[in-house]
């Protein structure tokens, strides 16, 4: 009846083996259970019906970066199962299909626990050439590329540097957005590292002190800029020139350029009628081209083979994403991107601020030098950087912060003087880089103060006096003192040298009118 001292039971036995197979395999279980569902596989197909964004997550520069890394983060394992354990509803929503179209992203990591932890916020980068391959909607897909310097810089500004595109990190910039997507930013202000403050808003906006003092505010990094760097879906027009480049397609064919765009656009919503807009295209070539048509046969096949893989690495009908669901932050052609805040249209109330420093300005080439284009198949980069780098400095009139929006308007004569038409151009500029190509420009109207008031609701600028001048059609302070119409010569001499000869008297308006309508 008892068991006799000294022996063990088989039952005994057996549950101590296993309890000890439980204790050996359940951390291995969970390390495996762990390893998979951290892997991008089960992240893109398993967890999330993520499709588009595994797509050309694959073809993204972070290709080899797994999902959690951004998405999580990086921190202690305790904290990294709790992180994991408020997404287990999106398993859920996957299986019954109860989520939102399209997906978008509600809790991301702030970018010093993920891109920091590999991009060094510190570092300096030199000015980097980028060629732009660019083609034209004509018939024959006219190559017409550009090439500028990106000033990318960054660094510590103690060390003499800290400018550049990445003179936003070593600022401390803060931000307030009204809408979800973070496109339209009416307040923004700027902590430099000596600890200055400087205030900026848009007047357009509204915005009163209580709500600006009580509305959430964001500091900028990594992802206010670079938001789409492993989920990019470019526009037509960008991956067409890009096909174009690479040879996908074929530039020799009439007008591929403006018949792929059209396309891919009209199908961007609808795979049904992608194949109706194919079809069209090649009915266009058989009635137009017919010659082309039955000797380049086989080149339009896989033309339209080309255009069937673009649509299909790059438009997800059925999730609701084409190439404008998600605005790309990085630049301003598709998007406003930098425009959002380089309007021209945010100033500051600070009146002790620099008048450089009054208004964020939209200067073409704060970034970037002014683009300039290149002709021909094979370049010469010793002479393109030196015709880069060489871009004179602007005149005064080019410092208006509307002058990128309002320059077309303000011709005169003496524009000619450094904008004469060049052989092969057909633009007023002579820069094919910039003009002929279609770009998002924000609306830009009233003339503002650094008070945060408009000057041309009381005073309408009129052509009279010196307004007449078209280098004279800048920011009211550029040239006037706050409340008053006085010019003084520190304004005046920021363009005029004064030779010795010149008749010196207590102020430049001693002689010369700056209200009265001038002489022709």
């Amino acid at each position: 009846m008892f068991e006799e001292q000294g022996k063990v039971s088989v039952s005994k036995v057996t549950l101590i083996i296993g309890l000890i197979a439980m204790a050996v395999a359940f951390p291995v279980l969970a390390a495996a259970t762990w390893e998979v569902t951290n892997s991008s596989d089960f992240c893109g197909t398993a967890c999330h019906l993520m499709t588009p964004q595994k797509v050309t997550y694959k073809d993204s520069a972070h290709a080899e970066v797994p999902c959690t890394s951004c998405h999580l983060g990086i921190g202690l394992s305790a904290e990294m199962v709790m992180r994991k354990a408020t997404e287990v509803t999106q398993v859920w929503k996957n299986l019954t299909g109860v989520y939102e179209k399209p997906v978008r992203i509600v809790h991301l990591r702030p970018a010093r626990e993920t891109c920091e932890k590999c991009h060094w916020t510190k570092a300096f980068y030199d000015d980097k050439v980028k060629i732009i391959q660019h083609y034209r909607a004509d018939e024959e897909n006219t190559r017409s590329s550009i090439a500028l310097v990106m000033k990318i810089g960054g660094g510590a500004a103690r060390e003499g540097k800290g400018y550049g595109i990445h003179w936003h990190v070593e600022n401390k910039i803060q931000y307030i957005a009204t809408d979800e997507e973070k496109q339209k930013i009416p307040w923004v202000r700027v902590i430099d590292p000596e600890g200055n403050v400087i205030d900026y808003v848009d007047p357009e906006a509204g915005l009163t002190d209580e709500y600006i003092a009580k509305a959430p505010k964001r500091t900028m990094d990594c992802i206010d800029c670079h938001n789409r760097v492993s989920h990019l879906f470019p526009s037509p027009e960008e991956i067409v020139d890009e096909a174009l480049a690479s040879g996908k397609i074929d530039a020799g064919i009439p007008w591929v350029k403006k018949q792929s765009i059209a396309v891919l656009r009209r199908g961007a919503r609808s795979k049904e009628e992608f194949e109706k807009a194919v079809k069209e295209a090649d009915e266009f070539y058989r009635r137009n081209y017919p010659e082309f048509y039955r000797s380049k046969k086989e080149i339009l096949e896989k033309t339209y083979a080309t255009w069937r893989a673009l649509y299909e690495g790059n438009y997800f009908p059925e999730q609701e994403i084409a190439w404008d669901t998600y605005p790309d932050n990085l630049g301003h052609r598709t998007f406003p991107g930098c425009f959002r805040c380089h309007d021209g249209k945010h100033v500051t109330r600070n009146t002790a601020v620099t008048s450089a420093r009054r208004v964020i300005r939209q200067d073409c080439d704060l970034c970037h030098s002014l683009p300039i284009p290149v002709q021909g198949e094979t370049l010469d980069l010793q002479k393109l950087v030196a015709g880069l780098v060489s871009n004179r400095e602007k005149p005064f009139s080019h410092l208006a912060s509307d002058w990128p929006v309002n320059h077309g308007k303000k011709q005169s004569r003496e524009c000619f003087a450094c904008h004469a038409a060049k052989k092969g151009e057909t633009s007023f500029c002579a820069n094919g880089g910039c003009h002929g190509i279609r770009w998002k420009q924000p609306e830009f109207r009233p003339v503002y103060t650094s008070a945060n008031q408009v000057c041309t609701r009381c005073h309408p600028v009129e052509q009279t006096g010196k307004h007449r001048v078209p280098q004279h059609q800048v920011e009211c302070l550029s040239c006037h003192q706050l409340h008053s119409w006085t010019v003084s010569d520190e304004a005046c001499r920021k363009c005029h040298t004064l030779d010795a000869d010149h008749y010196s008297q207590p102020d430049c308006t001693s002689c010369h009118d700056f209200r009265k309508q001038e002489r022709a």
